[in-house]
């Protein structure tokens, strides 16, 4: 501290001045001061001073800081930048130094969208691109379906399938005796072919299926046969019969002729023969009379 004399002149009396120089409480600035105030002062600037967070600064007026007296504690929430990818605030309030990892857990679907996964947070925001593809995964089998028609082999993963299906398929020579196994992929590229075994089967198959070929036509021609046969019979018999029963027609017009004829005649003479005797008769009962 340095003090000062100053000759003051007032109303021509001269008065000598004894002044100091001080600091505020916030050592914000040195002021000259009265001898007779030789305490320190408030500069009414803001505090300034760093607080225990280690981010923020005392906001209140100049003060002097004594264990009674002490700077404002900080009640902000944290507000440091959090790692990339965590949407999480920090769970502490403002603090120095590093935040802690987030324990918070992350709801997602897995690669295949079947099963719902929970992970850290911190695991998945720290894990490289191979970790965080394996975290993604429920690794059940694959549910999608392949160009050849079967299910992926692989565990659940992103993106596309590999069209390298290795599921057992069985082909088989055009006679379908030889059957053999191949992965599904080349399997399209695999031809099975008939040996002599099967040339040999295939010859006695289609002797059979002539022999059956030709045994068929011969049952075919004799059941011809037989109906045509069957069929002249009919003719002749229908032929005779049309004959007697043209006969029978012929003697039937002829009796039917003859019952007309008989009944005009029955019409021109008995009818006028009765009114005859009906009248003899009535001028035989009138003369006895």
């Amino acid at each position: 501290m340095t003090e000062y004399y100053i000759s003051v002149k007032v109303n021509e009396n001269q008065t000598d001045l004894h002044l100091s120089f001080r600091t505020c409480f916030g050592e914000h600035e040195v002021s000259p001061v009265l001898c007779h105030r030789r305490g320190r002062f408030s500069c009414r600037r803001p505090c300034g001073r760093p607080l225990t967070c280690g981010n923020h600064d005392c906001s209140r007026d100049c003060h002097l800081v004594t264990d009674g007296n002490k700077c404002e504690v900080c009640d902000e929430n944290c507000s440091k930048p959090r790692p990339p990818g965590c949407p999480h605030p920090c769970s502490r309030p403002c603090h120095p130094g590093n935040c802690p990892t987030c324990s918070q857990m992350i709801r997602q679907r897995c690669h295949c969208k079947i099963s719902m996964l929970y992970v850290e947070c911190t695991k998945l925001t720290s894990a490289d691109e191979q970790t965080k593809v394996e975290l993604g995964s429920c690794n059940n089998q694959c549910p999608k379906e392949l160009s050849c028609g079967h299910r992926c082999k692989q565990a659940c993963h992103p993106g596309v399938c590999e069209e390298k299906c290795q599921q057992k398929v069985k082909l088989r020579c055009p006679c379908k005796r030889i059957k053999k196994e191949f992965p599904c992929s080349p399997s399209v590229q695999c031809v099975v072919q008939c040996d002599d075994a099967c040339r040999d089967q295939q010859r006695k198959v289609s002797q059979v299926k002539e022999a059956e070929q030709r045994a068929a036509q011969e049952e075919e021609q004799k059941k011809l046969q037989e109906e045509l046969e069957a069929f002249e019979k009919r003719q002749q018999r229908g032929g005779r019969r049309s004959k007697k029963r043209g006969r029978r027609e012929e003697v039937d017009d002829e009796a039917a002729r003859a019952g007309r004829w008989w009944r005009r005649c029955a019409a021109f003479v008995l009818v006028p023969l009765g009114g005859a005797l009906l009248s003899a008769a009535a001028y035989y009962l009138l003369t006895e009379a």
